[in-house]
């Protein structure tokens, strides 16, 4: 075969099938096939080498495709995220934006550990092949680890809300409409939010107190269009009775809980996020995995 490519390196430039029979002493016809095997030959080196390079740039646009996704969700969780505040049922999943959070109410409130949609993906574990010691991996861990522990934060406060909303009105808290008067339990869904955005200082102290209205013609207490409580002939004084659970909550520990885990949770977002930026900015993952292994690379 190193004779046929001498033969095809000779013809292509420019000797004649005769003349480089002649010079080794082969037969014209012989030449011509082996121009022809050497030809082939070189023709399918360079096909496949066509095809490794493209399943190779197909590999690394997977795997930045994985870092895109990771850039989407490390955030903290925005103020009108869904929390499982109620006992019932007793375990469950907190759905966060691009993943599942765990966690239990019995024996004692547990948060567990994050898991992201991009870690069920196959080219996770090959991303982690090949950024074996980047720092990504430990920010990354460290603000699951926060994001967990915020949002237990957030049941807590959301316990705590409650609580006060029973004790400041005097009223039961009812999931669906029963006599007398009463607090809507979902009450606590929507005031929780705003007193996350009032900590957060998106909205200020007078807006907040703005948009809790004793509503004669609702026969009760209305927030952004959701009736809070049925309270006929009492609207005002459960207007300024739940004032009073949401000024108690905004300085209390648990409050205060929220204030400080928010604040790690963006920090550490922060630093994960520019880490993935810059693998990014590189527009080529360096390293190497398996699969990378198995292409030659």
């Amino acid at each position: 075969m190193v004779k046929k490519r001498e033969w095809l390196k000779a013809y292509e430039e420019g000797q004649s099938q005769a003349w480089i029979a002649s010079k080794d002493n082969r037969d014209t016809r012989t030449v011509k096939k082996g121009i022809g095997e050497a030809r082939l030959e070189r023709d399918a080196s360079l096909a496949r080498a066509e095809l490794i390079k493209e399943a190779l740039h197909k590999h690394n646009e997977a795997l930045l495709e994985i870092t895109r996704g990771l850039l989407s969700i490390i955030k903290p969780p925005s103020p009108d995220q869904t929390i499982p505040w109620k006992s019932q049922p007793s375990s469950g999943s907190i759905r966060i934006e691009g993943g599942n959070v765990p966690y239990e109410h019995w024996p004692e409130l547990k948060v567990m550990d994050v898991t992201l949609d991009e870690e069920r993906k196959a080219e996770w574990e090959l991303l982690k092949e090949h950024l074996k010691l980047d720092p990504m991996w430990r920010l990354l861990s460290q603000w699951k680890k926060v994001l967990a522990t915020h949002l237990e934060a957030r049941i807590v406060m959301s316990l705590k809300l409650a609580d006060l909303l029973k004790e400041k009105t005097g009223y039961q808290l009812a999931d669906r409409p029963v006599d007398g008067p009463f607090v809507y339990s979902d009450s606590v869904d929507s005031l929780s939010p705003r007193m996350i955005a009032r900590s957060q200082k998106l909205i200020d102290t007078d807006t907040l107190k703005r948009s809790i209205i004793a509503d004669p013609d609702m026969r009760g207490v209305t927030c952004g269009g959701v009736i809070l409580a049925h309270t006929p002939g009492r609207e005002e004084e459960c207007r300024k009775n739940i004032l009073e659970a949401l000024s108690e909550l905004e300085v209390s520990q648990e409050m205060m809980s929220i204030k400080e885990t928010y604040q790690v949770t963006e920090d550490l977002a922060a630093k994960a996020r520019r880490a993935a930026q810059e693998l990014l900015m590189l527009g080529l993952v360096p390293g190497q995995c398996r699969v990378c292994q198995r292409l030659g690379r």
